[in-house]
């Protein structure tokens, strides 16, 4: 864990879980085993967060997110490895978009999340469930 990170009362970070820098986690959060936390990221109180999860600069979690299992968060609608003329892209070359999954919404197991969405308060998302597109309040996705 980063020693800038900034980490709430009463959470519990499982082993083989790294918190980048200047990340945000609230208090009362279950951070499950080999989570991944990137630099930046803002986790909100009463979250949950299941095994094999990674969550990229850009993905802000509201208070009480459920986030299952081996969920994909994305953070960079076209991603490449190397710019135009052949060079190994470095982290000014990414253009982020913003995420965001509103309080008390629920991610099932292996559901993939591209970036720039916003999943509403309450909101389920279905095990496996690919979202391209916002996700409203209340509202359940599958598929």
């Amino acid at each position: 864990m980063d020693l800038t990170a900034k980490i709430g009362k009463n959470v519990i970070i499982e082993e083989y879980t790294k918190v980048g820098k200047h990340a945000s986690i609230g208090d009362n959060c279950k951070i499950h085993r080999n989570i991944f936390i990137d630099d930046k990221v803002m986790i909100g109180n009463n979250v949950k967060i299941q095994d094999n999860v990674m969550i990229p600069h850009g993905v802000r979690l509201e208070d009480g997110v459920f986030v299952g299992p081996s969920v994909a968060f994305t953070n960079d609608k076209y991603p490449r490895a190397i710019t135009p003329d052949g060079c190994l892209k470095t982290s000014n070359d990414w253009k982020v978009s913003e995420t965001i999954v509103k309080k008390g919404a629920s991610i099932g197991a292996n559901a993939t999340i591209v970036c720039g969405v916003t999943i509403g308060e309450w909101a389920m998302v279905g095990a496996g469930a690919v979202v391209t597109k916002d996700v409203g309040d209340y509202e359940l996705v599958v598929g």
